[in-house]
């Protein structure tokens, strides 16, 4: 855990950095004029604001001009992945409007791959693989800051990861994962984001996000991390239809470390692909919003799974 206290701290401090300009005490501060924020942005399912796979720079639910923190969100999402089916629950609570801390318990269902892996070597592993995910973000530029209109938000982020079953189904098949690029059970991700804004381009507004994501992870963990680091690329739009209805798309660049695997002509690991979602969101009050969307994430494991059905409530409290 002495990485991630060392990596969260780093991020927090960002915070004080960046009010460093702010002006002497006793004279005035000015007030930087603030781009309006979009209404109840999306969550991720690792707990932060963003589609479904891909974050954006807004934060979730800042707290009001004098609040300490934002009303916190709660998102429940479910993924039908072709063979298999992932469910995550996400808490994300916003401090000072400036940092954003995110929770997320995801679980993927592995579908028949215990199943062949018992069919091939005789093993029995666990069918589900448990991931755990917490973070800290922090808000390095509000959108408009600086007395400009050009001025994208920046934020920028760590995550940790820690999967509570792989170690042990690396143990049950005799460390065959980990000759294939698994290496450990936990790892840290981390992220810098931009996003803008854009009114009267369109009908109604639109939102562009591109980001970084400096990254060990395996299938973004489910498969554990590996001893590598990869810096990738992700991006995302959010397009209002109506001042209730929104259309999303986004891509995520995976970091190709797995090696494949096939034993006695069934494929049991294949080589990982870049993921992509599209999803429908309504906004139902103030409170509620919620998302109906599918996504390609390629080769998962023993399957292509390229039509995965996506759904999500989110609540503020």
């Amino acid at each position: 855990m002495r990485k991630l206290v060392t990596a969260l701290l780093a991020v927090a401090l960002i915070v004080p950095v960046t009010m460093a300009g702010e002006a002497p005490a006793g004279e005035p501060v000015p007030e930087a004029p603030k781009a309006s924020p979009p209404p109840l942005p999306l969550q991720t399912l690792e707990g932060f604001s963003g589609v479904y796979l891909t974050d954006t720079a807004y934060m979730v639910n800042p707290p009001e001009a004098d609040g300490f923190f934002g009303k916190p969100s709660i998102a429940i999402s479910g993924v039908r992945v072709g063979q298999k089916d992932l469910e995550s629950l996400a808490v994300t609570t916003n401090i000072m409007g400036r940092l954003e801390f995110g929770y997320s318990f995801q679980r993927l269902g592995l579908g028949d791959w215990p199943h062949d892996i018992m069919k091939t070597t005789g093993i029995d592993i666990d069918h589900s693989s448990l991931l755990h995910t917490v973070g800290l973000r922090a808000m390095v530029l509000r959108e408009g800051e600086g007395d400009t209109t050009w001025m994208p938000a920046f934020t920028i982020g760590v995550r940790y990861k820690k999967n509570a079953t792989i170690a042990g189904i690396n143990r049950d098949l005799a460390q065959i994962p980990r000759t294939l690029g698994y290496s450990d059970d936990d790892g840290l991700e981390y992220t810098a984001t931009l996003s803008k804004t854009f009114v009267g381009v369109l009908p109604k507004p639109f939102i562009l996000s591109v980001g970084l994501r400096n990254t060990d992870a395996i299938h973004a963990g489910f498969v554990g991390f590996s001893d590598d680091r990869h810096t990738v690329f992700e991006a995302n739009g959010i397009f209002f239809l109506t001042d209730r209805l929104v259309f999303a798309a986004e891509y995520r660049q995976m970091p190709d470390e797995l090696k494949g695997l096939k034993v006695a002509g069934t494929k049991l690991i294949m080589r990982q692909d870049d993921w992509w979602s599209m999803a429908l969101g309504y906004v139902f009050n103030n409170n509620v919003t919620g998302t109906l969307g599918f996504a390609n994430l390629g080769r998962v494991l023993n399957h292509d799974e390229n039509i995965c059905l996506l759904g999500q409530v989110k609540c503020e409290f």
